[in-house]
């Protein structure tokens, strides 16, 4: 019993297919792996720097208060620039300010 050239090329595709599903499935897998600790690397990461809150004074001009980390500050601007107004006290310390003057209060 001789073999076509085609049936041999059906035969070498037939026994390789498992194979490479196999292998493909493997990086799928992995990859899906991979993604999820990238994910969940980024959701974990806390900004550090946010806007908390904006106020508009007319013609273009804000006031706002800017937090990076545990540091506030009043920050105004103008579309020419953009100055420190103050420096706030610490988001913490604030907080444990108000619960002093509530003792206080009691």
């Amino acid at each position: 019993m001789e073999l076509t050239q085609t049936e041999l090329a059906q035969i070498e595709i037939t026994q390789t297919r498992p194979i490479s599903r196999r292998f493909f499935t493997l990086v799928v897998a992995r990859l899906k792996i991979a993604w999820r600790a990238v994910i969940g690397r980024a959701k974990s990461k806390r900004k550090t720097l946010a806007v908390r809150e904006t106020t508009a004074l007319g013609d273009r001009r804000f006031v706002s208060v800017i937090q990076f980390e545990r540091q506030r500050f009043l920050i105004g601007s103008s579309p020419s620039s953009v100055t420190l107004l103050s420096e706030l006290p610490d988001e913490s310390a604030s907080g444990e300010r108000s619960g002093k003057e509530s003792e206080k209060r009691n």
